[in-house]
Parts: structure tokens; C-alpha cells; sequence
């Protein structure tokens, strides 16, 4: 993803586009797609949200576990961990040396 700069109305005043990712340890990531080899490919909505780094993680494995045993829950969980991450601005003075993240 390319970041995106926006000059505000002050000069000075950047703003960048972040992903809103939050990468998982590699123990979480290993831990999911375990899980979801025992588990016969139930738990894959999970498993990819954690390599990704979705910030609703959360939300996708609840949907998952509480809801996957209907096949719409199932999807609904696979569809929430396959978009696309949400974008937001941030000032480049809150970025580290003023450069934006990297993911």
C-alpha cells in the first residue's frame, strides 16, 4: 500500500495514510493455522485475520467460533478477514522520525 500525504491548511501540517494494522507475534500466527489444521479448516477466518494483522481480529474470531458452525457465520467470518484494511490519517509529526510506519 502506498502511503498517501494530505498538507493541511497549516504549513508544516502533513498528514499520512496508516494501515490500521496490528501485527500478531509469530507464536499467535503458528498457534492459528495449528488449530486450524486440527480443527479441519473451521478455524481459517481466524488464522488468516492473525497473519494479517486485522485490527478486528477480535470481532472475526468471536464471529468464527460463536457463529461458524452456520455455514453464513462461516463466511461472514472469511469475508471479514480477507478485506481490505482500513485507512486513517495521522499527523507525520506522530510517526517515528517523521516517516510513516512500515508494515
Amino acid at each position: 500500500m502506498s502511503m498517501v500525504y494530505w498538507q493541511g491548511g497549516q504549513p508544516g501540517y502533513a498528514m499520512v495514510a496508516v494501515p490500521d494494522v496490528r501485527p500478531c507475534s509469530s507464536g499467535h500466527v503458528i498457534t492459528a493455522w495449528i488449530v486450524t489444521a486440527v480443527t479441519l479448516l473451521y478455524t481459517l477466518p481466524w488464522a488468516i485475520a492473525a497473519t494479517r494483522g486485522k485490527a478486528n481480529l477480535d470481532t472475526i474470531v468471536l464471529v468464527n467460533v460463536l457463529l461458524g458452525w452456520t455455514i453464513v457465520g462461516w463466511w461472514i467470518a472469511l469475508v471479514m478477514s480477507v478485506l481490505d484494511h482500513k485507512v486513517r490519517l495521522v499527523p507525520a509529526s506522530q510517526t517515528p522520525y517523521g516517516y510513516p510506519p512500515r508494515y
